[in-house]
Order: structure tokens, then sequence, then C-alpha cells
């Protein structure tokens, strides 16, 4: 009983020593993402949660063959489960999934795909809120208000035939102007019947956004009395800042 005491004790030390060296790192790295000292094989990343920073990655390549990495994120729903990503070369890809602690901090640790390690100038790390058990609303299509936004933005998604392993990404709408929305029906993109999907506003001349939330695409009706659900997204903010927003669910008939 006192050498398992000793091992629990031991681990949240562990824990407690990361979450401050995690922390450090992301006040010494705010403006620089990623951050990497000389040709050292520590790499730290800004983690986002809803398009807010939520935490930070430290990938550690020092073996090329299994990188691995280790996740603190706080401020997130206590005991809810969260999933961990990234978004390299267009590909969205998932590590690994867990819940958050009583007081909403998420920490994760494994290895990183090898192949991967060349992308990660470019890559983008998020967690996605994945309730256990929760089902998938079923959405018919995608509308985005660009009604304070700086830019000119398009609608696109990723997909995922498989559960969520790996996702893919869509043909995209045309460009939709400050002060305007638009719709677009998920079939139109090219999503086949039950995938998931999640939004991903391209904002032409800056950086993309990627919703946090997760649907499942139906080429048939599925709102009430037999008439289309959209999810509803915003996005605002300059070219170099978007804020995308998830607004509500709303049945359209046409």
């Amino acid at each position: 009983m006192q050498k398992n005491t000793r091992w629990i004790v031991l681990y949240t030390a562990i824990l407690l020593i990361i979450a401050t060296a995690v922390a450090g790192a992301a006040t010494a790295t705010q403006d620089k993402n990623p951050s990497q000292a000389g040709h050292s094989p520590i790499y730290y990343f800004d983690v986002t949660y809803n398009g807010n920073l939520a935490g930070q990655v430290v990938i550690n390549t020092a073996n090329a063959k299994t990188p691995t990495y280790i996740l603190v994120a706080q401020g997130l729903t206590p005991n809810t489960q969260y999933t961990f990503g990234y978004t390299a070369s267009g590909v969205v890809n998932t590590l690994d999934s867990k819940d958050t602690t009583k007081a909403g901090a998420l920490v994760m640790d494994g290895t990183f795909p090898a192949a991967d390690v060349t992308d990660l100038e470019s890559a983008q790390f998020w967690v996605i809120e994945t309730p256990p058990g929760a089902g998938y609303t079923r959405i018919n299509g995608f509308v985005l208000g660009n009604y304070y936004g700086w830019f000119v933005t398009k609608i696109a998604c990723y997909y995922s035939t498989d559960g969520g392993v790996t996702w893919n990404e869509s043909s995209h709408t045309g460009g939709i102007a400050q002060g305007h929305s638009a719709a677009v029906y998920l079939r139109d993109l090219g999503v086949p019947d039950g995938a998931l999907v999640r939004i991903h506003a391209i904002v032409v001349g800056g950086k993309d956004r990627t919703g946090s939330e997760a649907f499942q695409c139906s080429w048939y009706a599925c709102g009430l009395e037999y008439s289309e659900q959209y999810a509803e997204y915003n996005i605002s903010g300059t070219t170099w800042n978007p804020v995308l927003s998830f607004d509500r669910i709303q049945d359209i008939v046409w």
C-alpha cells in the first residue's frame, strides 16, 4: 500500500513539473508558434479549443523513429472527454482522447507519428470536446455568417468515414464578403452520407479556422417536420486573427 502511495505522489509531482514547464513555455512563446531553442529537438506548440488558447503541447523529436508528446491544457469542462489532434498540410489527425479532471485540466502523453515531424512548422494543434456515449447531431449543411470579418471567407469542411480516426477536406464554396452569409449543402461539398463533419472556414489571405464541434452528415431531411437542419456559425476579426464561433442548429425550409 505504501509503495502504491509513493508512486501516486511521484506521478502527481511529475505532472506538476510538466504543467509548470509548459506554462513557462507558453509565456516565452506567446508570439511564436512553434518555438524551438536553437537546434534543440524539443518543440512547443499552442493548443486551441474553439479558437481560443487552451494550453500547450511539447514534442520531443530526439528519437526520430518514435517522437513523443506531452499535452497540458486548462480551463476545460470538468470530467468531460476531449480528443486531442492536429492539422498539418491540410489533413486532420487525431492522437488520443481522455477525460479532464474535476478542475478542468487535461494532461496527455504518447507517441507522435514520425512521418508528420517534417510538417511540424505548419501544424495546428487543438482539442475537441467529445462526451462519452454522446451521439452526433445529424445535419444537412452549414451556414456561415461573415458580418464582422475584415476578409473574404469560404465554407468547406473536414469529414471522416472511419469514426474520426482520419479526416479529409471537402471542396469549398465561393467567397463570402463582409456583411454577408451563405449556406451550403454537405452533399454539394462531396461529403458522403453518414460521415462525421466539422466546419472549416477558409479565410482568403489569412488563417483558416476549423470548428471544434462534430456532426453527422445527412443527405436527407433530418429536421423537424421533414425540414433540413443546418449548423450555423459566425466568423469575425481580421485575417491574422479570425474568430470562428458556433451559433446554433436551425431547421430550414427552403
